[in-house]
Protein backbone atom coordinates (compact mmCIF):
# COMPACT_ATOMS: atom_id res chain seq x y z
CA UNK A 1 0.00 0.00 0.00
CA UNK A 2 1.07 3.52 -0.78
CA UNK A 3 2.85 5.03 2.15
CA UNK A 4 0.52 7.93 1.59
CA UNK A 5 -2.61 6.50 3.09
CA UNK A 6 -0.90 5.67 6.38
CA UNK A 7 0.38 9.13 6.46
CA UNK A 8 -2.12 11.93 7.08
CA UNK A 9 -2.46 14.23 4.19
CA UNK A 10 -3.40 17.47 4.96
CA UNK A 11 -6.22 19.75 3.41
CA UNK A 12 -6.79 22.61 4.87
CA UNK A 13 -8.21 24.12 8.44
CA UNK A 14 -12.44 24.89 9.25
CA UNK A 15 -13.05 28.68 8.18
CA UNK A 16 -16.70 28.39 8.43
CA UNK A 17 -20.02 26.46 7.88
CA UNK A 18 -22.77 24.87 9.24
CA UNK A 19 -24.57 21.87 11.28
CA UNK A 20 -27.07 21.42 8.43
CA UNK A 21 -25.18 23.23 5.87
CA UNK A 22 -21.60 21.64 6.17
CA UNK A 23 -18.27 22.78 6.95
CA UNK A 24 -16.34 25.32 4.81
CA UNK A 25 -11.99 24.60 4.34
CA UNK A 26 -10.27 26.33 3.02
CA UNK A 27 -7.14 24.48 1.16
CA UNK A 28 -4.06 25.17 2.28
CA UNK A 29 -1.91 23.17 -0.47
CA UNK A 30 -3.42 23.64 -4.17
CA UNK A 31 -1.47 20.44 -5.53
CA UNK A 32 -3.89 18.31 -3.69
CA UNK A 33 -6.82 19.68 -5.51
CA UNK A 34 -6.38 17.68 -8.87
CA UNK A 35 -5.79 14.38 -6.50
CA UNK A 36 -9.34 14.63 -4.73
CA UNK A 37 -12.40 14.34 -5.83
CA UNK A 38 -16.33 14.77 -4.89
CA UNK A 39 -17.76 12.22 -2.49
CA UNK A 40 -13.79 11.70 -0.93
CA UNK A 41 -14.37 11.14 3.12
CA UNK A 42 -12.41 13.57 4.74
CA UNK A 43 -11.37 13.91 8.78
CA UNK A 44 -11.14 16.56 11.37
CA UNK A 45 -9.55 14.99 14.43
CA UNK A 46 -9.80 16.65 18.07
CA UNK A 47 -9.04 15.72 21.12
CA UNK A 48 -12.16 13.54 21.74
CA UNK A 49 -13.33 12.33 18.19
CA UNK A 50 -12.76 12.23 14.41
CA UNK A 51 -15.32 14.08 12.57
CA UNK A 52 -15.59 12.41 8.88
CA UNK A 53 -17.44 14.40 6.00
CA UNK A 54 -18.14 14.05 3.17
CA UNK A 55 -16.35 16.26 0.38
CA UNK A 56 -19.56 17.91 -1.61
CA UNK A 57 -18.35 20.61 -3.45
CA UNK A 58 -15.08 23.12 -4.52
CA UNK A 59 -15.52 26.51 -5.09
CA UNK A 60 -12.74 29.52 -5.96
CA UNK A 61 -13.42 32.29 -3.87
CA UNK A 62 -11.04 35.51 -3.24
CA UNK A 63 -10.71 38.06 -0.87
CA UNK A 64 -12.66 40.35 -3.18
CA UNK A 65 -14.42 40.11 -7.00
CA UNK A 66 -11.58 42.01 -8.51
CA UNK A 67 -9.22 39.63 -7.11
CA UNK A 68 -10.97 36.99 -8.73
CA UNK A 69 -11.53 38.74 -12.10
CA UNK A 70 -7.92 40.87 -13.02
CA UNK A 71 -6.41 37.89 -13.78
CA UNK A 72 -2.13 38.31 -13.13
CA UNK A 73 0.08 38.35 -16.71
CA UNK A 74 2.00 35.34 -17.58
CA UNK A 75 1.07 31.71 -17.74
CA UNK A 76 -0.99 29.80 -14.66
CA UNK A 77 2.99 28.44 -13.20
CA UNK A 78 4.29 32.53 -12.64
CA UNK A 79 5.69 33.32 -9.75
CA UNK A 80 2.81 35.96 -9.54
CA UNK A 81 -0.04 33.45 -10.53
CA UNK A 82 1.32 31.20 -7.96
CA UNK A 83 1.49 34.15 -4.97
CA UNK A 84 -1.83 35.21 -5.74
CA UNK A 85 -3.37 31.54 -5.86
CA UNK A 86 -3.72 30.64 -1.85
CA UNK A 87 -3.48 34.40 -0.77
CA UNK A 88 -6.21 36.26 -2.32
CA UNK A 89 -7.35 33.63 -4.77
CA UNK A 90 -7.86 29.99 -2.86
CA UNK A 91 -9.95 26.98 -3.33
CA UNK A 92 -13.32 26.33 -0.66
CA UNK A 93 -13.77 22.80 0.11
CA UNK A 94 -17.59 21.68 1.25
CA UNK A 95 -17.92 19.07 3.35
CA UNK A 96 -20.95 17.51 5.24
CA UNK A 97 -19.91 16.01 8.36
CA UNK A 98 -21.77 12.57 8.31
CA UNK A 99 -20.25 10.31 11.48
CA UNK A 100 -18.15 11.04 14.32
CA UNK A 101 -15.52 8.54 16.28
CA UNK A 102 -15.20 8.82 19.81
CA UNK A 103 -11.71 8.06 20.50
CA UNK A 104 -12.15 7.35 23.97
CA UNK A 105 -14.88 4.32 23.29
CA UNK A 106 -13.77 3.48 20.16
CA UNK A 107 -17.14 3.34 18.15
CA UNK A 108 -19.28 5.11 15.84
CA UNK A 109 -21.37 8.40 17.05
CA UNK A 110 -24.14 10.04 15.28
CA UNK A 111 -23.07 12.96 14.45
CA UNK A 112 -24.51 15.81 16.54
CA UNK A 113 -22.11 18.78 16.58
CA UNK A 114 -19.01 19.92 14.04
CA UNK A 115 -15.58 20.65 14.81
CA UNK A 116 -14.14 24.60 16.43
CA UNK A 117 -13.24 27.03 13.53
CA UNK A 118 -9.49 26.64 12.64
CA UNK A 119 -9.84 22.87 13.24
CA UNK A 120 -7.52 21.06 10.78
CA UNK A 121 -8.62 18.66 8.33
CA UNK A 122 -7.00 15.62 6.45
CA UNK A 123 -7.96 13.13 3.87
CA UNK A 124 -8.93 9.41 5.57
CA UNK A 125 -6.53 7.02 6.04
CA UNK A 126 -6.16 3.16 6.32
CA UNK A 127 -6.85 3.37 9.94
CA UNK A 128 -9.59 5.76 9.64
CA UNK A 129 -11.75 3.37 7.20
CA UNK A 130 -11.12 0.76 9.50
CA UNK A 131 -11.97 2.05 12.56
CA UNK A 132 -15.62 3.18 11.27
CA UNK A 133 -16.67 0.19 8.80
CA UNK A 134 -14.71 -2.59 10.27
CA UNK A 135 -12.19 -5.35 9.09
CA UNK A 136 -13.24 -8.57 7.53
CA UNK A 137 -9.59 -9.70 9.15
CA UNK A 138 -11.35 -9.16 12.72
CA UNK A 139 -14.65 -10.29 12.21
CA UNK A 140 -14.57 -12.09 9.05
CA UNK A 141 -18.33 -13.34 9.93
CA UNK A 142 -19.68 -10.31 9.99
CA UNK A 143 -17.99 -7.36 7.61
CA UNK A 144 -17.25 -8.18 4.22
CA UNK A 145 -15.52 -5.84 2.00
CA UNK A 146 -16.89 -4.94 -1.35
CA UNK A 147 -14.39 -2.43 -2.62
CA UNK A 148 -12.12 0.45 -1.72
CA UNK A 149 -12.79 4.34 -1.02
CA UNK A 150 -12.63 5.60 -4.63
CA UNK A 151 -9.63 7.75 -4.27
CA UNK A 152 -7.26 5.58 -1.91
CA UNK A 153 -5.53 2.06 -2.53
CA UNK A 154 -7.42 -0.80 -3.26
CA UNK A 155 -5.66 -1.86 0.20
CA UNK A 156 -7.88 0.37 2.27
CA UNK A 157 -11.26 -2.13 2.48
CA UNK A 158 -14.57 -0.78 2.39
CA UNK A 159 -16.36 -3.35 4.11
CA UNK A 160 -20.87 -4.30 4.89
CA UNK A 161 -21.83 -5.16 8.45
CA UNK A 162 -23.51 -8.46 6.80
CA UNK A 163 -26.00 -8.74 10.05
CA UNK A 164 -27.41 -4.97 9.25
CA UNK A 165 -27.90 -6.06 5.52
CA UNK A 166 -29.43 -8.95 5.49
CA UNK A 167 -32.21 -6.82 8.64
CA UNK A 168 -33.03 -5.03 6.15
CA UNK A 169 -34.16 -4.95 2.03
CA UNK A 170 -31.47 -3.96 0.09
CA UNK A 171 -31.50 -2.60 -3.32
CA UNK A 172 -28.68 -2.32 -6.43
CA UNK A 173 -29.39 0.28 -8.57
CA UNK A 174 -27.67 0.98 -12.00
CA UNK A 175 -28.78 1.78 -15.36
CA UNK A 176 -27.67 -1.35 -18.07
CA UNK A 177 -23.97 -2.10 -18.15
CA UNK A 178 -22.73 -0.70 -15.33
CA UNK A 179 -21.94 -3.74 -13.38
CA UNK A 180 -25.11 -4.47 -10.82
CA UNK A 181 -24.84 -8.06 -11.55
CA UNK A 182 -21.51 -8.56 -10.61
CA UNK A 183 -22.06 -6.14 -7.33
CA UNK A 184 -24.95 -8.07 -6.52
CA UNK A 185 -23.10 -11.05 -7.24
CA UNK A 186 -20.17 -10.14 -4.71
CA UNK A 187 -22.92 -9.39 -1.76
CA UNK A 188 -24.54 -12.65 -2.45
CA UNK A 189 -20.96 -14.51 -2.04
CA UNK A 190 -20.11 -11.85 0.98
CA UNK A 191 -23.63 -13.52 3.04
CA UNK A 192 -22.55 -17.11 1.86
CA UNK A 193 -19.09 -16.54 3.19
CA UNK A 194 -20.61 -15.50 6.54
CA UNK A 195 -23.50 -18.41 6.90
CA UNK A 196 -26.29 -15.91 8.90
CA UNK A 197 -28.90 -16.32 6.24
CA UNK A 198 -29.96 -18.64 3.14
CA UNK A 199 -30.10 -17.03 -0.51
CA UNK A 200 -33.01 -17.80 -2.73
CA UNK A 201 -32.36 -16.35 -5.90
CA UNK A 202 -34.68 -15.62 -9.10
CA UNK A 203 -31.92 -15.33 -11.86
CA UNK A 204 -33.73 -13.77 -14.42
CA UNK A 205 -30.89 -13.90 -16.78
CA UNK A 206 -28.55 -16.90 -15.68
CA UNK A 207 -25.99 -14.23 -14.23
CA UNK A 208 -25.51 -15.63 -10.17
CA UNK A 209 -25.80 -19.28 -10.03
CA UNK A 210 -24.18 -20.86 -13.27
CA UNK A 211 -21.03 -19.55 -14.14
CA UNK A 212 -21.46 -17.53 -17.75
CA UNK A 213 -19.17 -14.81 -19.45
CA UNK A 214 -18.47 -11.55 -19.12
CA UNK A 215 -19.08 -8.27 -22.36
CA UNK A 216 -15.51 -9.15 -23.03
CA UNK A 217 -16.68 -12.63 -23.64
CA UNK A 218 -14.20 -13.86 -20.30
CA UNK A 219 -15.08 -17.23 -18.26
CA UNK A 220 -17.29 -15.85 -15.34
CA UNK A 221 -17.48 -18.32 -12.36
CA UNK A 222 -21.05 -18.45 -11.16
CA UNK A 223 -21.72 -18.73 -7.62
CA UNK A 224 -22.19 -22.62 -7.53
CA UNK A 225 -18.19 -22.93 -8.50
CA UNK A 226 -17.41 -20.85 -6.00
CA UNK A 227 -19.30 -22.60 -3.12
CA UNK A 228 -19.95 -26.10 -4.12
CA UNK A 229 -22.62 -27.84 -1.89
CA UNK A 230 -23.59 -24.52 0.00
CA UNK A 231 -25.59 -23.32 -3.57
CA UNK A 232 -28.38 -25.46 -5.16
CA UNK A 233 -29.37 -24.49 -9.00
CA UNK A 234 -32.62 -25.28 -10.05
CA UNK A 235 -34.45 -24.41 -13.28
CA UNK A 236 -37.75 -24.43 -15.40
CA UNK A 237 -35.85 -25.80 -18.44
CA UNK A 238 -35.96 -29.47 -18.51
CA UNK A 239 -33.22 -29.22 -21.34
CA UNK A 240 -30.80 -28.52 -18.33
CA UNK A 241 -32.25 -30.47 -15.43
CA UNK A 242 -29.91 -33.14 -16.90
CA UNK A 243 -26.65 -31.09 -15.77
CA UNK A 244 -25.38 -32.95 -13.30
CA UNK A 245 -26.62 -31.24 -9.69
CA UNK A 246 -29.39 -29.39 -11.43
CA UNK A 247 -32.96 -29.64 -10.16
CA UNK A 248 -36.29 -28.96 -12.06
CA UNK A 249 -39.04 -26.61 -11.11
CA UNK A 250 -42.27 -27.92 -10.72
CA UNK A 251 -45.26 -25.95 -9.60
CA UNK A 252 -48.52 -27.83 -8.84
CA UNK A 253 -51.14 -25.78 -10.37
CA UNK A 254 -53.54 -26.00 -7.00
CA UNK A 255 -50.57 -23.51 -5.45
CA UNK A 256 -51.25 -20.68 -8.14
CA UNK A 257 -53.27 -18.41 -7.05
CA UNK A 258 -55.91 -15.58 -8.39
CA UNK A 259 -52.99 -12.56 -7.38
CA UNK A 260 -50.29 -14.53 -9.38
CA UNK A 261 -52.01 -14.75 -12.35
CA UNK A 262 -53.52 -10.73 -12.29
CA UNK A 263 -49.03 -10.58 -11.85
CA UNK A 264 -49.00 -11.51 -15.77
CA UNK A 265 -51.99 -9.54 -16.54
CA UNK A 266 -50.29 -7.31 -18.81
CA UNK A 267 -48.37 -10.10 -20.64
CA UNK A 268 -51.69 -12.56 -21.17
CA UNK A 269 -53.67 -9.19 -22.38
CA UNK A 270 -56.24 -9.50 -19.65
CA UNK A 271 -58.97 -6.64 -19.24
CA UNK A 272 -60.26 -5.67 -15.79
CA UNK A 273 -63.29 -8.12 -15.81
CA UNK A 274 -61.01 -10.81 -15.97
CA UNK A 275 -60.39 -10.28 -11.93
CA UNK A 276 -63.79 -10.52 -11.43
CA UNK A 277 -64.41 -13.07 -13.08
CA UNK A 278 -61.57 -15.34 -11.84
CA UNK A 279 -62.55 -14.82 -7.96
CA UNK A 280 -65.83 -15.41 -9.03
CA UNK A 281 -64.90 -18.68 -10.38
CA UNK A 282 -62.86 -19.51 -7.10
CA UNK A 283 -65.16 -18.76 -4.88
CA UNK A 284 -67.70 -20.72 -6.96
CA UNK A 285 -65.79 -24.13 -7.51
CA UNK A 286 -63.29 -24.30 -4.10
CA UNK A 287 -67.34 -24.76 -2.45
CA UNK A 288 -66.94 -27.91 -4.42
CA UNK A 289 -63.94 -28.73 -3.49
CA UNK A 290 -62.57 -27.97 -7.18
CA UNK A 291 -59.72 -25.44 -7.99
CA UNK A 292 -60.50 -23.26 -10.35
CA UNK A 293 -57.15 -22.72 -12.84
CA UNK A 294 -57.13 -26.23 -13.31
CA UNK A 295 -60.66 -26.55 -14.36
CA UNK A 296 -59.75 -23.69 -17.01
CA UNK A 297 -57.12 -25.34 -17.92
CA UNK A 298 -57.88 -28.70 -18.20
CA UNK A 299 -62.06 -28.80 -18.45
CA UNK A 300 -62.29 -25.39 -20.14
CA UNK A 301 -64.86 -26.05 -22.79
CA UNK A 302 -66.88 -28.21 -20.04
CA UNK A 303 -66.44 -25.43 -17.60
CA UNK A 304 -67.87 -22.71 -19.94
CA UNK A 305 -70.83 -25.15 -20.97
CA UNK A 306 -71.20 -25.55 -16.71
CA UNK A 307 -71.91 -21.72 -16.54
CA UNK A 308 -73.66 -21.20 -19.50
CA UNK A 309 -77.00 -20.52 -17.25
CA UNK A 310 -75.34 -18.81 -14.47
CA UNK A 311 -75.12 -15.15 -15.78
CA UNK A 312 -75.62 -13.87 -12.20
CA UNK A 313 -72.05 -15.77 -10.94
CA UNK A 314 -69.82 -15.74 -14.25
CA UNK A 315 -70.69 -13.89 -17.38
CA UNK A 316 -70.21 -16.59 -20.06
CA UNK A 317 -69.35 -14.46 -23.01
CA UNK A 318 -66.47 -12.77 -20.03
CA UNK A 319 -65.35 -16.34 -18.95
CA UNK A 320 -64.90 -17.89 -22.82
CA UNK A 321 -62.77 -14.75 -23.17
CA UNK A 322 -60.97 -15.55 -19.73
CA UNK A 323 -60.24 -19.30 -21.09
CA UNK A 324 -58.96 -18.68 -24.52
CA UNK A 325 -56.55 -15.96 -22.48
CA UNK A 326 -55.29 -18.87 -19.85
CA UNK A 327 -54.74 -21.82 -22.74
CA UNK A 328 -51.40 -19.83 -22.78
CA UNK A 329 -50.24 -21.37 -19.45
CA UNK A 330 -51.07 -24.84 -20.71
CA UNK A 331 -47.74 -24.64 -22.57
CA UNK A 332 -46.02 -23.66 -19.65
CA UNK A 333 -43.78 -27.12 -19.07
CA UNK A 334 -43.18 -26.48 -15.06
CA UNK A 335 -46.66 -26.63 -14.50
CA UNK A 336 -47.77 -29.63 -13.49
CA UNK A 337 -51.47 -31.55 -12.01
CA UNK A 338 -51.94 -33.50 -8.86
CA UNK A 339 -48.88 -33.82 -7.93
CA UNK A 340 -49.33 -36.04 -4.58
CA UNK A 341 -48.21 -33.98 -0.96
CA UNK A 342 -44.54 -33.23 -0.63
CA UNK A 343 -43.01 -33.63 -3.76
CA UNK A 344 -43.56 -29.78 -5.57
CA UNK A 345 -40.65 -27.48 -5.59
CA UNK A 346 -41.35 -25.53 -3.27
CA UNK A 347 -41.05 -28.23 -0.31
CA UNK A 348 -37.76 -28.92 -1.81
CA UNK A 349 -36.87 -25.27 -2.28
CA UNK A 350 -37.66 -24.88 1.92
CA UNK A 351 -35.69 -28.01 2.81
CA UNK A 352 -32.62 -26.41 1.41
CA UNK A 353 -32.84 -22.78 2.47
CA UNK A 354 -33.55 -24.32 6.70
CA UNK A 355 -30.32 -26.33 5.88
CA UNK A 356 -28.58 -23.24 5.06
CA UNK A 357 -27.82 -24.10 1.45
CA UNK A 358 -28.46 -21.21 -0.89
CA UNK A 359 -30.92 -21.82 -3.98
CA UNK A 360 -30.63 -20.69 -7.65
CA UNK A 361 -33.73 -20.55 -9.91
CA UNK A 362 -32.44 -20.28 -13.43
CA UNK A 363 -34.09 -19.03 -16.36
CA UNK A 364 -31.81 -19.59 -19.01
CA UNK A 365 -30.54 -16.65 -21.35
CA UNK A 366 -34.41 -16.58 -23.23
CA UNK A 367 -36.20 -13.17 -22.65
CA UNK A 368 -39.61 -15.12 -22.10
CA UNK A 369 -41.01 -12.11 -19.09
CA UNK A 370 -44.04 -14.60 -18.63
CA UNK A 371 -41.62 -17.30 -17.22
CA UNK A 372 -39.92 -15.22 -14.84
CA UNK A 373 -42.88 -12.94 -13.44
CA UNK A 374 -45.01 -16.24 -13.22
CA UNK A 375 -42.73 -18.43 -11.74
CA UNK A 376 -41.05 -16.10 -9.12
CA UNK A 377 -44.64 -14.77 -7.74
CA UNK A 378 -45.85 -18.49 -7.42
CA UNK A 379 -43.12 -19.56 -5.33
CA UNK A 380 -42.03 -16.76 -3.10
CA UNK A 381 -46.08 -16.34 -2.61
CA UNK A 382 -45.77 -19.72 -0.96
CA UNK A 383 -42.61 -19.39 0.16
CA UNK A 384 -43.71 -16.56 2.15
CA UNK A 385 -46.47 -18.21 3.97
CA UNK A 386 -44.24 -21.05 4.87
CA UNK A 387 -42.41 -18.72 6.29
CA UNK A 388 -45.12 -16.99 8.31
CA UNK A 389 -45.94 -20.32 9.75
CA UNK A 390 -42.80 -21.53 11.28
CA UNK A 391 -42.32 -17.94 12.31
CA UNK A 392 -45.69 -18.28 14.37
CA UNK A 393 -44.58 -21.56 15.53
CA UNK A 394 -42.00 -20.32 16.73
CA UNK A 395 -43.44 -17.26 18.87
CA UNK A 396 -46.26 -19.58 20.13
CA UNK A 397 -43.57 -22.06 21.70
CA UNK A 398 -39.67 -20.95 21.23
CA UNK A 399 -38.09 -23.97 23.09
CA UNK A 400 -40.26 -26.28 20.83
CA UNK A 401 -40.01 -25.01 17.85
CA UNK A 402 -36.58 -22.73 15.89
CA UNK A 403 -36.80 -19.22 14.55
CA UNK A 404 -36.56 -20.30 10.76
CA UNK A 405 -33.38 -19.09 9.19
CA UNK A 406 -32.98 -15.86 8.12
CA UNK A 407 -33.87 -15.79 4.16
CA UNK A 408 -32.36 -13.09 1.33
CA UNK A 409 -34.40 -13.35 -2.08
CA UNK A 410 -33.15 -11.97 -4.78
CA UNK A 411 -34.91 -10.40 -7.46
CA UNK A 412 -33.98 -9.00 -10.98
CA UNK A 413 -36.04 -6.70 -12.42
CA UNK A 414 -37.59 -5.11 -9.38
CA UNK A 415 -39.71 -2.91 -10.47
CA UNK A 416 -41.33 -5.51 -12.54
CA UNK A 417 -42.83 -6.76 -9.16
CA UNK A 418 -42.75 -3.38 -7.13
CA UNK A 419 -44.20 -0.74 -9.47
CA UNK A 420 -47.38 0.97 -7.71
CA UNK A 421 -50.01 -0.66 -9.94
CA UNK A 422 -48.46 -4.70 -9.90
CA UNK A 423 -46.96 -3.85 -6.16
CA UNK A 424 -50.43 -4.60 -4.46
CA UNK A 425 -50.70 -8.42 -6.34
CA UNK A 426 -47.36 -9.53 -6.01
CA UNK A 427 -45.77 -10.36 -2.52
CA UNK A 428 -43.11 -8.36 -2.18
CA UNK A 429 -44.59 -5.28 -1.14
CA UNK A 430 -45.89 -7.55 2.14
CA UNK A 431 -42.10 -8.79 2.42
CA UNK A 432 -40.84 -5.47 1.94
CA UNK A 433 -43.22 -4.07 4.73
CA UNK A 434 -43.53 -6.99 6.98
CA UNK A 435 -41.46 -10.06 7.05
CA UNK A 436 -38.53 -8.42 9.02
CA UNK A 437 -40.34 -10.04 12.01
CA UNK A 438 -40.03 -13.40 10.53
CA UNK A 439 -36.26 -12.90 8.98
CA UNK A 440 -36.89 -12.37 5.32
CA UNK A 441 -35.68 -9.65 3.37
CA UNK A 442 -35.28 -8.74 -0.48
CA UNK A 443 -32.37 -8.03 -2.56
CA UNK A 444 -33.75 -5.58 -5.24
CA UNK A 445 -32.25 -5.35 -8.40
CA UNK A 446 -32.82 -2.65 -10.75
CA UNK A 447 -31.83 -0.10 -13.14
CA UNK A 448 -35.72 2.06 -12.96
CA UNK A 449 -35.79 2.30 -9.17
CA UNK A 450 -38.41 5.31 -10.25
CA UNK A 451 -41.17 2.70 -11.04
CA UNK A 452 -40.62 1.26 -7.48
CA UNK A 453 -43.43 2.37 -5.74
CA UNK A 454 -42.81 4.77 -3.11
CA UNK A 455 -43.98 3.26 0.14
CA UNK A 456 -41.95 -0.09 -0.86
CA UNK A 457 -38.59 2.03 -1.88
CA UNK A 458 -38.75 3.75 1.55
CA UNK A 459 -38.70 0.45 3.12
CA UNK A 460 -34.83 -0.14 1.30
CA UNK A 461 -32.42 -0.79 4.41
CA UNK A 462 -29.02 -0.52 2.39
CA UNK A 463 -28.56 1.04 -1.06
CA UNK A 464 -25.94 0.59 -3.77
CA UNK A 465 -25.90 2.92 -6.16
CA UNK A 466 -24.73 2.66 -9.47
CA UNK A 467 -24.51 5.67 -12.29
CA UNK A 468 -28.11 6.37 -13.49
CA UNK A 469 -29.09 8.63 -16.19
CA UNK A 470 -32.61 9.47 -15.13
CA UNK A 471 -33.28 12.51 -13.02
CA UNK A 472 -36.41 10.73 -11.76
CA UNK A 473 -34.24 7.18 -11.08
CA UNK A 474 -31.56 9.43 -9.36
CA UNK A 475 -33.95 11.17 -6.86
CA UNK A 476 -35.73 7.44 -6.34
CA UNK A 477 -32.41 5.95 -5.61
CA UNK A 478 -31.43 8.93 -2.71
CA UNK A 479 -35.54 9.03 -1.26
CA UNK A 480 -35.49 9.82 2.23
CA UNK A 481 -31.67 9.60 2.72
CA UNK A 482 -30.79 12.44 4.99
CA UNK A 483 -27.97 15.11 2.95
CA UNK A 484 -29.74 13.44 -0.28
CA UNK A 485 -29.21 16.67 -2.34
CA UNK A 486 -25.20 16.35 -1.73
CA UNK A 487 -25.21 12.93 -2.58
CA UNK A 488 -26.80 13.29 -5.74
CA UNK A 489 -23.83 15.49 -6.62
CA UNK A 490 -22.07 12.24 -5.99
CA UNK A 491 -23.71 9.89 -7.88
CA UNK A 492 -23.91 11.73 -10.56
CA UNK A 493 -19.88 12.04 -11.05
CA UNK A 494 -19.62 8.02 -10.80
CA UNK A 495 -17.82 6.34 -13.84
CA UNK A 496 -20.26 4.27 -15.64
CA UNK A 497 -18.79 1.29 -14.15
CA UNK A 498 -17.24 -0.18 -11.17
CA UNK A 499 -18.01 2.62 -9.28
CA UNK A 500 -21.14 3.30 -6.58
CA UNK A 501 -22.06 5.24 -3.69
CA UNK A 502 -23.07 2.94 -0.77
CA UNK A 503 -25.49 4.63 1.65
CA UNK A 504 -28.09 3.13 4.30
CA UNK A 505 -28.37 0.42 7.25
CA UNK A 506 -25.33 -1.89 6.36
CA UNK A 507 -22.59 0.68 6.21
CA UNK A 508 -22.25 3.37 9.04
CA UNK A 509 -22.13 5.98 6.94
CA UNK A 510 -22.44 6.98 2.95
CA UNK A 511 -19.47 6.22 1.09
CA UNK A 512 -17.87 6.09 -2.55
CA UNK A 513 -16.35 3.16 -3.55
CA UNK A 514 -14.46 1.66 -6.77
CA UNK A 515 -16.17 -2.48 -6.64
CA UNK A 516 -13.85 -4.77 -6.00
CA UNK A 517 -12.75 -6.85 -8.85
CA UNK A 518 -15.12 -10.34 -9.85
CA UNK A 519 -12.10 -12.84 -11.03
CA UNK A 520 -9.31 -14.69 -10.00
CA UNK A 521 -8.38 -12.95 -7.28
CA UNK A 522 -11.77 -13.22 -5.51
CA UNK A 523 -12.15 -16.76 -6.73
CA UNK A 524 -9.12 -17.79 -4.58
CA UNK A 525 -10.04 -15.10 -1.90
CA UNK A 526 -13.12 -17.24 -0.94
CA UNK A 527 -11.31 -20.79 -1.47
CA UNK A 528 -9.45 -19.59 1.61
CA UNK A 529 -12.35 -18.19 3.52
CA UNK A 530 -14.91 -20.45 2.67
CA UNK A 531 -16.34 -22.46 5.14
CA UNK A 532 -15.76 -26.01 6.24
CA UNK A 533 -19.04 -27.02 8.09
CA UNK A 534 -21.68 -29.48 8.06
CA UNK A 535 -23.04 -28.42 5.45
CA UNK A 536 -21.45 -31.22 3.65
CA UNK A 537 -23.58 -32.99 5.59
CA UNK A 538 -26.76 -31.18 5.10
CA UNK A 539 -26.41 -30.81 1.25
CA UNK A 540 -26.62 -34.63 1.45
CA UNK A 541 -29.46 -34.91 3.00
CA UNK A 542 -31.37 -32.50 0.66
CA UNK A 543 -30.30 -33.93 -2.10
CA UNK A 544 -31.39 -37.45 -1.13
CA UNK A 545 -34.65 -36.03 -0.63
CA UNK A 546 -34.42 -34.41 -3.65
CA UNK A 547 -33.88 -37.28 -5.72
CA UNK A 548 -36.84 -38.83 -4.15
CA UNK A 549 -38.50 -35.96 -5.52
CA UNK A 550 -37.23 -36.17 -9.24
CA UNK A 551 -38.01 -40.32 -8.57
CA UNK A 552 -41.56 -38.93 -7.83
CA UNK A 553 -42.26 -36.64 -10.75
CA UNK A 554 -40.70 -39.59 -13.02
CA UNK A 555 -37.31 -37.87 -13.73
Amino acid sequence: MPEKFYTEQKIGKVIGGSFLEGLAIKVEDDSIIEDTRIGSILVSQTEKKKYYCMLTDMVIEGMNKQSLTELPRGTEFSLLNRITRGTSIYTIFKAQPILAFDLQEGKNQPIRNIPLHASSVRKATYDDIQDVFGSFEKDPKRFFPIGNVLDMDESTQVCIDIDRFIERSSGIYGRTGTGKSFIARLIMAGIILSDKASLLIFDAHSDHGPDSVDEENHHVKGLKSLFGNKMQIMTIESSSVNRAGVLPIEIDVRDVEVEDILSISEELNLNETAEQVMIALKNKLEAQGRHWLQEILVNGEELAEEFKDSEAIVNRSSLLALIRKLSVLKELPYLKYDRSPGTNSIDIILDYLQKGISVDITFGKGDKLLNYLFVTNVLSRRIYNKYMEMYEKHISNRKKYPAPRPLVIAIEEAHRFLSPDVAKQTIFGTIAREMRKAKVSLMCIDQRPSQIDSEIASQIGTRVILALSDEADIASALAGMKNSKQLRAIVESLDSKQQALVIGHAVPMPIAIKTRGYDQSFYDFVSIYSPKSDVEDNYRKALEASEEFLKDMEY
